[in-house]
């Protein structure tokens, strides 16, 4: 069975508004509230959707408003302002809210207070046995249909890609939240596997406080749910049991912080899309590969081959556009004006799809000149991928903090602070373990402070990042004891996976290029691979030959957790091959790993479905954003324990 989470949605689709549970009977994974007949006239279909503020955003990635007229969806109305609603007592309500406490409250005031005929309730993660009987009880009225289970609380990106219903992202990086939000991140994780029908070992990495709590509570989930049935047979058809692979944004640090060259990354990094909206100027774009044929081709294409393929899309619009012009209707008949108005509604789709993209891309070139990102994009590659002396990369960061411009250019060349501060902690993590005077971070931290060179000067909190990134981020973070001397020492210098893209670059070529579209090792732009791939590479490579002491060393770094409906199927779970993996990075993914992972299921030669997903969708600010709240929280937890410690020691003595 092939992961591809927008099938997922279809089928969801149809449970919700095309096959609907049948009157009187609960349906779905579990009982739910007996309702009765509802009088609705006899050929009266119209609906009201009812959501909360979780599942809006599901419903509105995921469904088109024409999609949900042809099921007669009339309304969409938000069940926290059930206080305000018009009674409709003519319409039949579709409700689909996140069996939360606020929810089900707001849920039970409505069904004490009908604005509407009937009710089927649908939830997009389990419900309780408590929950159901208090819904029982307010079900006075005798309206409720149906109770059903359906598993999506998550958010769609692409056919590869999800994410988590977004948290405060600082709570995340320190230890995800709390207990509650621990509970509602592995509530969602839970909700995608059952959604695609996976009970996985689970594999983390093991340097990671946060996602040992993640994983134990992921764990206590599917075995509490197994006991409800839930995961029994969900591996049914499978040789091999699915993996789930829990891993640290922490532990590369890198790959959010360098400017992407591909499309969707490109849009994202340059203008922002969220929940698939992109705001150019007063114009709000949308982005979906489910309705947009041009973006799924191009979503994923380097912006050298976009380009091209934009030109040949405005090619073929102008070839369509002589076809239909007025002139040439003028002298055919009428069974071609009919044939013309009949595809009118599809020409008039495709000169505004024509129209968004020419203004995207139109939108990005102007942005990369406005911030001189190609000479920005190669200096950030040859530090990542090692392709210069450490001399020469030194000058050119020394020429860009000094605002140095070429004598070809006519107007002075600035770089932003933004880019600037990027860059610094970029080379930074890459020397951060080369000793002075050959190190020159803290000169450079100099320069970024200097109002004449850089205005307006980077904040406290990026200075604090740059200054102290090593206790929270880094090399040295990222190796545990499972490393061998030899090894450690050995790669020192190289970052140890963070920062050796050149060899990665060319081991993808070779294990799975069979396919135009792979990263090239001449793309100057596209030499990092992310850290992702060689943990995935590992991870494949140690299932089929366990004695291979080089995946061995990046598959130590993984803890294993095994939950009873696969122990019970799969004895101890070994394999000599794996056939799924969902990867869930805390602390947020990256339109790049996605592509990553997108490459990887359509070349490789091995047979793999792989998924991918996070807390949030990041780009390089939103990161280097979250890196300053992480440092100034863990500074601000510091200084508030310093007097306590103090205060002890007075009483000790």
């Amino acid at each position: 069975m092939t992961l591809n989470l927008l099938k997922t949605s279809s089928v969801y689709y149809n449970k919700l508004f095309v096959d609907p549970p049948a009157t009187g009977n609960a349906t779905g994974s579990s009982a739910g509230v007996t309702g009765r007949q509802s009088s609705v006239l006899p050929g009266s279909k119209a609906k009201v959707l009812l959501v909360d503020e979780n599942t809006t955003p599901i419903i509105s990635m995921c469904y088109t408003q024409s999609q949900l007229l042809s099921n007669d969806v009339i309304l969409v109305e938000l069940i926290e302002k059930q206080a305000t609603l018009n009674p409709m007592k003519h319409l039949q309500c579709v409700c689909y809210l996140k069996p939360s406490a606020e929810s089900i409250q707001y849920l039970i005031r409505e069904l004490k207070n009908p604005h509407y005929n009937s009710y089927q309730i649908f939830f997009n993660n389990t419900i309780n046995k408590g929950q159901i009987e208090k819904l029982a009880e307010s079900d006075e009225f005798e309206l409720v249909q149906s109770v059903v289970e359906i598993f999506q609380d998550y958010l769609i990106i692409n056919d590869n890609l999800f994410t988590t219903s977004p948290l405060k992202f600082q709570q995340q990086l320190n230890g995800v939240g709390g207990n509650g939000k621990l509970v509602d991140v592995s509530s969602s994780v839970v909700s995608l596997l059952l959604s695609v029908k996976k009970c996985p070992v689970i594999k983390y990495e093991t340097n990671s406080k946060e996602l040992r709590k993640l994983s134990s509570e992921i764990l206590y989930a599917i075995n509490s749910n197994s006991n409800n049935n839930l995961f029994d047979d969900v591996n049914s058809k499978l040789d091999t049991p699915p993996i789930l692979l829990l891993l640290d944004r922490k532990n590369d640090p890198i790959t959010p912080l360098l400017s992407p060259w591909t499309y969707q990354s490109m849009i994202h990094e340059l203008i922002g899309i969220q929940k698939n909206i992109v705001k150019v100027g007063d114009e709000q774009l949308t982005l979906s590969e489910q309705s947009d044929s041009f973006y799924k081709d191009s979503m994923y294409l380097n912006y050298g081959d976009l380009t091209d393929k934009v030109q040949k899309y405005v090619e073929e619009y102008k070839t369509q556009t002589k076809q239909t012009s007025t002139e040439n209707l003028q002298t055919k008949n009428l069974a071609d004006l009919k044939n013309f108005l009949i595809k009118f509604p599809e020409f008039k789709k495709f000169s505004s799809n024509v129209s968004k993209h020419l203004n995207l891309v139109s939108e990005l070139d102007k942005m990369i000149n406005q911030q001189h990102l190609w000479e920005l994009g190669e200096l950030q590659q040859t530090i990542v991928a090692d392709l210069e002396s450490h001399s020469s990369i030194k000058l050119k960061i020394h020429q860009i903090l000094d605002n140095y411009t070429p004598p070809q250019q006519q107007q002075p060349q600035v770089t932003s602070t933004l880019n600037k501060v990027k860059l610094v902690l970029l080379y930074a993590l890459r020397y951060e373990n080369t000793n002075k005077p050959e190190n020159e971070t803290d000169t450079f931290i100099n320069k970024l402070s200097n109002p004449n060179l850089t205005s307006p000067p980077p904040t406290l909190s990026q200075l604090l990042l740059l200054r102290s990134f090593k206790k929270y981020i880094g090399i040295s973070r990222n190796r545990t004891d499972s490393r061998s001397t030899t090894s450690s020492s050995r790669n020192s210098t190289d970052g140890v996976g963070l920062f050796n893209g050149k060899k990665f670059n060319q081991f993808f070529n070779k294990s799975l290029n069979n396919n135009s579209n792979s990263n090239q090792p001449d793309n100057i732009y596209m030499q990092h691979i992310p850290k992702l791939y060689e943990t995935l590479t590992s991870l494949i490579q140690e299932q089929q030959s366990p004695n291979n002491h080089q995946s061995q060393n990046t598959t130590d770094q993984l803890t294993t957790l095994v939950p009873e409906a696969v122990t019970r199927q799969f004895g101890s779970a070994t394999s000599d091959s794996i056939q799924d993996i969902i990867i869930y990075i805390q602390g947020g993914v990256t339109y790049e790993e996605a592509r990553l992972i997108h490459e990887w299921n359509n070349t490789t030669k091995m047979k793999l479905n792989i998924i991918i997903g996070g807390d949030t969708i990041l780009n390089s600010s939103s990161w280097l954003d979250n890196l300053c709240d992480l440092v100034n929280a863990a500074e601000t937890n510091v200084s508030q324990e310093l007097p306590n410690h103090r205060g002890q020691l007075r009483d000790l003595l």
